[in-house]
């Protein structure tokens, strides 16, 4: 018998099916991890030479195009995928329209955030940078190859220009350092990114499958995939917004060495974020089966799954909270000793970020993709306002009250007011509450 279910074992990971989940997901990842570890490495060597002011300015900019880039992305992607997954005869059609109106949407974010730029009325040094940083979105359109090679589950070929481009960027920006560069440099390094990145799509591409002139735009396709988009597009507004317009703020309303030290306390937290990810996207298969079996056992595995969630929030953040601020003054020195501090405190932002992504598997198995457009837009509103009347008096620890105020109401409060929110919000304080009894996901 056992040897029976070795060999069955044995048999499905040798079969071709297999092997080509596995390498399309190995290629990923290896990017990620890579692309994780050299950005962080090239980040500490910046943000030590620019010093706290330049470099918050430089994340000014960044947080800046980063709210407006909804409009260029417009939330085409996973649809396009699908497309091309259902009809690859059409690729040409649906690549050529995805183009189009990726183009577009770059387009309009730079008028946008031109607009927004001379209503503001920022020092110069600061628009060039905010500009030259939009101007790297325009290039982004050629990420419709990505898209392309997704639907084949070849993502070996486009990582490779990632990793590649990746690796160029960072040395330019340690070359920069060695050359004692001015601060421009490194936005035009960032946009250079967005450029690499087009170029090899395209290179790519043309090599592979033929000359991207082929491509060619249709209305139709362009009107359906608008009308399927359009609650994407305005949620990735929104979350960009909750997510980056403390860094805007405070640069508006405090100064650039504030930005600085906030970024840094960011940039690590947010190192955590693609762990409760991970796990979201190995556990969705048991909740979906386990829904289309019993609705006790899905409320089961989906309790469980919030126990794990809060397990791991428990592991990382308690080092952090104790340890923060001495690990980032030893990484970047004592002249960032403020971001030790706020990324110790940030520690608690870890579970809004668990338990948010973990509350993805309930939504996308009841479809309740409104009311996460819904939580999404209360989520920016209540950031934006906490804002405005806290960093004035307490700066970054205000931005850091705000952000965790408004990720409380757009991740539980919200959904008190639906019936079926208010029961996964039960689950969630179960699941919470009952940490220890968790047990194996099968």
């Amino acid at each position: 018998m056992i040897k029976r279910a070795i060999r069955v074992v044995r048999n499905f990971f040798n079969t071709p099916s297999f092997r080509k989940y596995f390498v399309n997901a190995f290629w990923l990842i290896s990017e990620k991890v890579f692309s994780l570890a050299i950005s962080l490495v090239t980040g500490i060597y910046v943000a030590r030479y620019l010093q706290p002011e330049a470099y918050g300015m430089l994340s000014y900019a960044l947080s800046f195009v980063g709210i407006f880039a909804s409009l260029s992305h417009l939330g085409i992607d996973n649809i396009m995928v699908r497309e091309l997954t259902r009809t690859p005869e059409r690729k040409n059609e649906i690549l050529g329209t995805c183009y189009v109106l990726k183009s577009a949407g770059a387009t309009t974010l730079l008028v946008v955030v031109g607009i927004v730029l001379v209503v503001m009325d920022k020092t110069p040094l600061t628009n060039t940078l905010v500009i030259i940083v939009a101007a790297g979105e325009v290039f982004k359109a050629f990420d419709v190859v990505v898209g392309f090679y997704q639907s084949k589950v070849q993502s070996k070929r486009f990582v490779r220009v990632q990793i590649i481009v990746n690796l160029v960027g960072n040395l330019l920006k340690v070359v920069l350092v060695f050359l004692d560069a001015p601060l421009i440099w490194f936005a035009v390094v960032t946009a250079l990114n967005s450029f690499g990145n087009g170029v090899g799509y395209v290179y790519t591409y043309w090599r592979l499958e033929g000359s991207p002139l082929h491509w060619m735009y249709r209305k139709s396709v362009a009107l359906m995939l608008a009308r399927e988009s359009w609650p994407v597009t305005l949620q990735g507004l929104a979350l960009h917004t909750q997510a980056r317009i403390d860094q805007v703020m405070l640069g508006n309303l405090m100064n650039n060495a504030e930005v600085g030290q906030y970024s840094v306390a960011m940039r690590f937290i947010e190192i955590f974020s693609f762990i409760p990810v991970m796990l979201v996207s190995t556990f969705a298969p048991a909740a979906t089966k386990a829904k289309a079996q019993s609705e006790t056992l899905y409320r089961e595995r989906l309790v469980n799954f919030y126990r794990l969630m809060f397990l791991l929030f428990l592991v990382t953040a308690t080092p952090i909270f104790f340890l923060g601020e001495r690990v980032i003054v030893f990484l970047y020195g004592v002249e960032y000793q403020a971001a030790g501090v706020l990324f110790s405190l940030f520690s608690i932002r870890l579970l809004f970020t668990n338990l948010g992504t973990a509350k993805s598997l309930y939504v996308v198995n009841e479809s309740l993709f409104k009311n996460s457009l819904l939580n999404a837009i209360v989520g920016a509103i209540t950031n934006i306002t906490v804002n405005f009347f806290l960093i004035p008096i307490y700066g970054s620890i205000g931005a850091l009250i705000a952000t965790v105020v408004s990720f409380t109401i757009s991740t539980f409060g919200v959904d008190l007011f639906f019936p079926k929110t208010r029961l996964n919000t039960k689950l969630i304080f179960k699941g919470v509450t009952t940490f220890w009894k968790i047990h194996k996901i099968s």
